[in-house]
């Protein structure tokens, strides 16, 4: 499969151009072109990653999903899905129905 390019213009802080070819050109990337499309891929990651989040956590506050769900929609577990939602202000519904299955 071949990959398709565009070339686009961006404009930049010279700091900012100075900095990457510093810290990242030649260590990690081979050109500044290479780093802003690795550095893209990773934001788009980071908004799917909170997207997902978000989602688990009003599917939990609703009702609609478990906790364990929620860790999987989120791909984490279960711990860090309790700290996710209670970072949200969403916390863990553990009544006597969670109870009586805990004990079963």
């Amino acid at each position: 499969m071949t990959t398709e390019y565009i070339k686009k213009t961006i404009t930049l802080p010279k700091e900012l151009e100075l900095e990457v070819e510093k810290r990242l050109i030649g260590k990690y990337y081979e050109n500044l072109s290479d780093a802003i499309r690795d550095g893209l891929r990773k934001i788009l990651s980071e908004y799917e990653k909170k997207n997902e989040i978000e989602i688990a956590a009003a599917l939990y506050k609703e009702g609609k999903i478990t906790m364990r769900d929620a860790a999987a929609i989120m791909g984490v577990p279960l711990r860090k899905a309790l700290e996710e939602l209670a970072q949200r202000g969403v916390y863990l519904r553990y009544g006597a129905e969670e109870l009586e299955e805990d004990l079963r």
